[in-house]
């Protein structure tokens, strides 16, 4: 009987720790489930005139819906502000009789002329004629020092006051000949919807868009780690040469920089970002331009200003806009407006 019972206890005992082992298990894997780091999904496509890369995850919906999601959101962007299609040549067709636009078009060129005011012209959407003028249309146009009777004719079709918007009847006027270029803005934009595109689907998604250098934050890393952003040194051949780091949780972040597209003649660099004053590129001194800001869109335009402003009269008004500005300058110094040093804490 004895024996029995002892039997008994030890087949007891047995079951009693398979159990205990089974739930220790299944807490562990619970536990490892939960608190595990989130599997990013990184896509690349080349959309406005660039790479664009989108880095995501979510616990709600799968990340490969989210990007598929925010490209044809970018996709759309593309196609409807290209400088030599969509509506952007059809409101140059029009010109001064005018052209009824959709509410999407109207508050995009309503954001670049305010842009524009801010920054006291600056940042002009309106200086295509003199990027075309030097040869910076396209990778396949001749790049050349124009004479300055060329500059002097070709500016008189230059000015964002030439861009006349009634925002109460959706009606855009292109006067004095003047061309629209919105592909660059364009970039910021697209990023802007394409977060805002994600972020319906999941809020709590997370994650970064970097489209030619203008990033937008889609959320923390991991949810709540900030994403290490490096600005590159503009006088190195090496992309991953870093001059110093920003740590973002959200907003964006766009450079501007004289290394990006330029041709050297007579031992003179000549850059793409001009002075819509002079019609010349802009020599304040500043060889890269770094704009951190709540959207990629406004990032981007300020970084532009940045650049053609430089230190005199200076950029410390920016931060007014929302708009926190760090310069490179020739020697390779930095010049940081107040509150940019609050994105390179740790």
């Amino acid at each position: 009987m004895r024996k029995r019972d002892s039997r008994d206890s030890l087949i007891g005992r047995t079951i009693l720790y398979s159990i205990l082992m089974v739930a220790a298990i299944a807490t562990l894997i619970f536990v490892y489930l939960k608190n595990r780091p989130e599997e990013y999904y990184t896509r690349t496509e080349y959309l406005l005139g660039t790479y664009v890369t989108i880095k995501v995850a979510s616990e709600k919906i799968s990340p490969v819906i989210l990007a598929d999601a925010a490209f044809r959101e970018i996709t759309r962007i593309d196609k409807k502000f290209g400088s030599d299609r969509g509506i952007v040549k059809s409101m140059a067709e029009a010109g001064e009789n005018g052209m009824e636009v959709d509410e999407e078009t109207a508050f995009l060129l309503s954001a670049v002329i305010n842009i524009a005011e801010k920054t006291g012209g600056a940042f002009d959407p309106t200086i295509y004629p003199i990027t075309k003028l030097w040869g910076f249309d396209s990778s396949s146009s001749k790049k050349r020092v124009p004479s300055e009777k060329e500059i002097e004719k070709t500016l008189e079709r230059v000015g964002y006051k030439n861009i006349v918007v009634d925002v109460s009847s959706s009606k855009v006027w292109i006067l004095n000949g003047a061309e629209l270029d919105l592909s660059g803005i364009a970039k910021g934009y697209a990023v802007d919807l394409a977060i805002a595109r994600i972020k319906s689907m999941d809020e709590t998604a997370t994650g970064f868009i970097d489209a030619g250098g203008d990033i937008g934050i889609i959320g923390p890393k991991y949810g709540k780690r900030p994403w290490v952003i490096g600005i590159r040194n503009p006088r190195s051949d090496r992309a991953d040469d870093v001059i110093e780091y920003v740590y973002m949780y959200d907003g964006a972040i766009a450079t501007s920089g004289d290394y990006e597209r330029y041709f050297i003649e007579d031992g003179i660099r000549y850059h793409h970002i001009f002075n819509p004053t002079t019609g010349r590129p802009a020599r304040s001194g500043v060889i890269s331009a770094t704009v951190i800001s709540k959207s990629a869109l406004e990032a981007d335009a300020f970084a532009t200003a940045a650049f053609v402003i430089g230190t005199s009269p200076g950029i410390t008004f920016f931060p007014r806009y929302g708009a926190l500005v760090m310069l490179v300058m020739e020697d390779l110094s930095t010049y940081k407006s107040p509150g940019f040093e609050v994105y390179q804490k740790k």
